[in-house]
Parts: structure tokens; C-alpha cells; sequence
């Protein structure tokens, strides 16, 4: 990547990371390079990242000056032209719900440093860029206003997703997703998207971004950047190029740590918690504690495609993790990860 610091440059790294993370193979559970879903190819991928590049620049270029936070319009947006762009349904709605505050947020901190600091930045000599940005997401994420959350209630109405529905006599069944009459609670109520978010972060890892600062994005983009830089320096022991290696065993970390709410969403927790412990049983072949075959990717590669073709079969899709993972890698990429 270039030097960040306008719109465009902001916007092509959103895009990328995108395109990184489904390209990832083989990251288990998911649509990669050499894997599609029935209903949902790579090429859906690829066409719904493309397609929303104009809502990136205009998130871009939001100033932090503005009275509202701009989030709500932006990503009904997003997930109204990726919708259009391809026929495979829902592609990336977790993913917006967290890479637009981070692309509003590298873009109003970009408007307030000069060329100098900027470079600075990028050659990796200030180690507070992504932290600054994630730390700027969270604030911008706390300003949404309740038309926001109708915008938010709004783009989920165009597509198909799975989602944990509460309790119908509990407190935020009125605000759940798949109420129809929620959008008129949040106007009576004018309640704000954030709040919303807050009720959902139990039961959802996306939400939960929100309400945690955006902390599994950071471990992500800082287990990536350092996952970079050992396949960099050990070939032997990556799958395909570093950047796909690096991208692919932080995404096994982050699964074998957090059990995927996505999957949890879809067939409940004793299939998540699964996941996750057969993740771990996987990265412990690869030799993690013995630093002569620390992360040894090409060695857990056998077990690692039976179980990317296991998950796919019993439709255990970690989607969760994978929109953590293209965030984390957007992230990376403004703090000098170089492909």
C-alpha cells in the first residue's frame, strides 16, 4: 500500500482488505478462493466489495465537524449497492456494520495531520496509528443518532440473515431485528444505534465491537502484522504467499480463542464451542510453543483443508470471525502492512 492520507487512498485499503479476507484460503468455514457456498460464490465477494467503493470516499471525507455521525445513510448504502452488484444475498453486512466507522474515522484523523506526520505514520515510526483510529471508530459509534438505527433496522429488511432472537416477554424483544415494529419503538423511544448495538453485544461479536472499542479488530490487526512478518522471514513454513498465510492463521487464532457467534446464531452454542476447540486442537499441531516450528502453517495445512470441508459440509460458516478479520486487515494496512 501507498501512503494514506486522502479519501481514495482510505477507501482502495477498505476495499482491499475485503478482498484479502475472502481470498484468505483456506480459511475454514467461509467462501474463499477455492471454495463456494450453494447460494454464494467468491465472485459475489469480489462483486459486492468492488461495488461500494463510492460509500467508503464519502466516508472518506466526512469531517469531524459534523453534527451527526454520518454511519446510518452510509451503510444503508453499502448494503443496498452490494445487494445489486451480485446476486449471492448477504456478503458483508457484519463487515460494513464495523469497517464504516473505522474508514469515517482514518479519514477525519487523516484530515488532521499534515503530510509529515502522515509518513511518519505509515513507515511504522508512530505504533499509535491503528489504535488512534480504532479509538476515533468507538467515539463516532457512540455519536449515532436513532436514524441511524432506522437506517441500520432498514438495510437488514433487504436481506436474509440469521440472527439470535430474544425471548419474546424480555426486555429487547421490541427492539429485536426481526420485529416489524421496532423502527416505530426506536422513533418513540428516539433511541440511538449504539444503544441498540449495546443490547445485541451478549449474543453478537460484531455488536460487541462496538461497545468493546473495536477490541478483537485490534488483536486481529496485531496477531496479522506480526503473523506478516513471521512468514515473511520463514517460507518454508507459510501456504502460498505470507500475506495469505498470515491472514489464514490469524483467522484460526481468533477462532480457536472466541467461539463464532455467527455459527451460534445459526445451530447454537455447543456447535460454536466445537468449532472453537477443534480451531485450538488444529494450531497446537502446528508447533505454536516449540519456536523452532512456531506457527508452522504448512504443516497443519492437511488438517486444516479436511477441516474447512467438514465446517462446509455441516454449514458451520464462522462469519463472525471473518468480518473481525477483514476489519483487522483494514486496520493493518493503515498501520504499514505491505502485500
Amino acid at each position: 500500500m501507498k501512503q494514506i492520507q486522502t479519501a481514495e487512498d482510505i477507501a482502495s485499503a477498505a476495499i482491499l482488505s475485503m478482498m484479502l479476507e475472502v481470498s484468505a484460503y483456506p480459511k475454514p468455514g467461509n467462501v474463499h478462493r477455492r471454495n463456494d457456498f450453494s447460494d454464494t460464490s467468491f465472485e459475489h465477494f469480489l462483486a459486492s466489495a468492488s461495488a461500494v467503493q463510492p460509500v467508503y470516499l464519502k466516508g472518506a471525507a466526512i469531517k469531524p465537524n459534523q453534527p451527526t455521525s454520518g454511519f446510518g445513510p452510509l451503510f444503508y448504502e453499502a448494503v443496498f449497492r452490494s445487494k445489486e452488484a451480485q446476486s449471492g444475498g448477504n456478503t458483508h453486512f457484519g463487515t460494513f456494520i464495523l469497517l464504516i466507522p473505522l474508514v469515517i474515522a482514518a479519514g477525519q484523523i487523516a484530515a488532521e495531520k499534515d503530510e509529515s506526520s502522515i509518513r511518519k505514520r505509515k513507515e511504522g515510526k508512530d505504533k499509535k496509528l491503528n489504535f488512534e483510529i480504532i479509538q476515533k471508530a468507538a467515539e463516532i459509534c457512540r455519536r449515532t443518532a436513532p436514524e441511524d438505527a432506522i437506517c441500520f433496522y432498514k438495510a437488514f429488511q433487504l436481506l436474509t440473515i440469521p440472527v439470535q432472537e430474544p425471548e419474546k416477554d424480555s426486555e429487547d424483544f421490541d427492539l429485536d431485528l426481526t420485529n416489524p415494529a421496532a423502527v416505530d419503538v426506536i422513533r418513540q423511544r428516539e433511541i440511538p444505534l449504539f444503544d441498540i448495538m449495546a443490547l445485541g453485544a451478549a449474543r453478537d461479536m460484531v455488536a460487541a465491537e462496538w461497545t468493546n472499542g473495536f477490541e478483537k479488530t485490534e488483536q486481529f490487526a496485531q496477531k496479522l502484522l506480526k503473523n506478516k512478518e513471521w512468514f515473511d522471514k520463514n517460507p518454508k513454513k507459510r501456504f502460498g504467499s505470507s500475506i495469505n498465510s498470515a491472514v489464514v492463521y490469524t483467522f484460526v487464532e481468533m477462532l480457536a480463542k472466541y467461539p463464532d457467534t455467527f455459527i451460534e446464531a445459526k445451530q447454537g452454542q455447543k456447535k460454536a464451542l466445537k468449532v472453537q476447540k477443534e480451531a485450538a486442537k488444529i494450531l497446537k499441531i502446528s508447533g505454536k510453543k516449540n519456536k523452532k516450528n512456531s506457527k508452522n502453517l504448512k504443516k497443519i495445512m492437511p488438517e486444516l483443508q479436511k477441516f474447512d470441508k467438514k465446517l462446509d459440509k455441516k454449514k458451520l460458516n464462522p462469519g463472525s470471525t471473518a468480518d473481525i478479520a477483514a476489519v483487522g486487515i483494514f486496520i493493518a494496512l493503515l498501520s504499514g502492512l505491505k502485500i
